[in-house]
């Protein structure tokens, strides 16, 4: 295996040059550089080589999104592929998924395949073969289900190890510092997927017919403002155990997940939006807005969430700075990535299907409420094009909803923002 990855990297770093260097960088996990620098460049080769193998791939699977042919196992695999590599050193186990990927993409049988819930433990997410991948995706198929009145065919078997304050704990606890050092694995994916499932499931009751533990929901919500969130910043944070000691990284997007479902008096508001504004030009992967220095749709969605839910608590001050920032999120999205069909241009190094980066560009447009005034928090200001943008969005989705890399749920959950189901 070493000696594979060694002869490819020697032929492609010619080819890849600094720029690819200097993602892979980017997206190490702030405790790596600690380990000794004969593992760390012997990672940063890997990562290289992966994401090359992984980049085509992905390509392939965008195409055929694209031509109308659905392939979940393919979006799934993609997604478990990409943790693998950017938070792990398991590049064994990356080799395996990356073989499985190229064979549900030139196999036939899997174009419009559909995910399905297991009888064995009743999750969603089959091509999946981390839990808490499993986790997410069922918890999308449990909230459809529960919007149309409805419960799951088969028992959530596989919640029932967390289904309780002690196991919860336990379980999250064991994810909130990160040992690369000692594991080789950054936890931060893994709690952040968890948390954003877990506090959903929870706080909604979702399914209505799981016997949730009583005390599961206090449990989770000691846990968040004890052990996650950052006193210093408002922002829930990663934890790394370094020589050092313990380093904290905070995060933009498990703030996102977890903020809106706690009570809003236990939110210091001034102090979270003045982090989240003070982070405005980082880098993602040091908790900023911006992915290889340019705005992504998803995480101006992040923000301007945390703007609205903060508007009533913070500041005359914040609140202006707020507006500006909304004002060029907004202007980027309309200029540079909402196309003329309806569709969003998509990142050079986004790793969403197409489905999830349409629904991501939709949501932030909804949540700034250009589509509708009365949602219009941040301005008075009209959109007098709002109309005929939204128009390209629905066409373009309902053109595609049925090739979604993600099943469709993303794009279910965009048209019902819109106002369109």
């Amino acid at each position: 295996m070493i000696k594979k990855i060694a002869l490819i990297v020697t032929l492609i770093i010619p080819v890849l040059a600094s720029a690819t260097i200097a993602y892979v960088y980017l997206f190490l996990p702030v405790a790596w550089p600690a380990l000794r620098s004969d593992i760390v460049h012997f990672d940063v080769r890997g990562k290289m080589y992966h994401f090359a193998m992984l980049g085509s791939l992905k390509k392939k699977a965008a195409d055929l999104e694209k031509q109308g042919k659905k392939n979940i196992a393919a979006n799934q695999i993609i997604h478990e592929a990409h943790w693998l590599c950017i938070n792990t050193r398991d590049f064994e186990r990356v080799d395996s998924r990356l073989d499985e990927l190229r064979h549900v993409l030139s196999d036939p049988a899997f174009i419009g395949s559909h995910d399905e819930q297991s009888a064995e433990d009743g999750s969603w997410g089959k091509w999946y073969t981390e839990w808490f991948f499993k986790l997410d995706a069922s918890y999308e198929e449990i909230r459809i289900l529960s919007e149309n009145g409805q419960c799951p065919r088969y028992p959530l078997r596989f919640f029932d190890r967390i289904n309780s304050p002690d196991k919860l704990v336990v379980h999250l606890r064991r994810l909130a510092v990160s040992d690369t050092d000692a594991t080789g694995v950054d936890n931060a994916r893994e709690l952040n997927e968890t948390i954003s499932a877990v506090i959903r499931m929870v706080t909604r009751k979702q399914p209505s017919n799981y016997p949730f533990h009583p005390r599961l929901k206090k449990a989770l919500t000691d846990f968040i403002l004890n052990e996650l969130v950052d006193p210093d910043t408002g922002y829930l944070a990663y934890r790394y155990r370094t020589a050092d000691g313990i380093n904290k990284r905070i995060s933009l997007s498990m703030t996102f997940h977890v903020i809106q479902y706690l009570d809003a008096d236990l939110i210091n508001w001034n102090k979270l939006i003045t982090t989240t504004l003070a982070m405005k030009d980082r880098e993602f992967s040091n908790g900023g807005w911006l992915d290889n220095g340019k705005y992504v749709n998803h995480h101006n969605m992040d923000v301007a969430e945390l703007f609205r839910l903060a508007w009533p608590y913070v500041t005359p001050d914040l609140r202006n700075a707020m507006r500006t920032e909304l004002d060029k999120m907004l202007k980027w999205c309309i200029a540079d990535s909402l196309q003329e069909d309806g569709s969003f241009k998509k990142a050079e190094f986004e790793n969403d299907s197409v489905e999830e980066y349409t629904y991501y560009g939709t949501s932030f447009l909804c949540r700034t409420g250009y589509f509708d005034k009365r949602k219009r928090f941040w301005t008075n200001e009209d959109f007098p094009d709002a109309a005929k943008h939204k128009s390209h969005i629905v066409r373009f989705i309902r053109k595609h909803m049925n090739a979604g890399g993600a099943g469709g749920s993303y794009y279910r959950n965009a048209l019902k923002q819109l106002g369109e189901i």
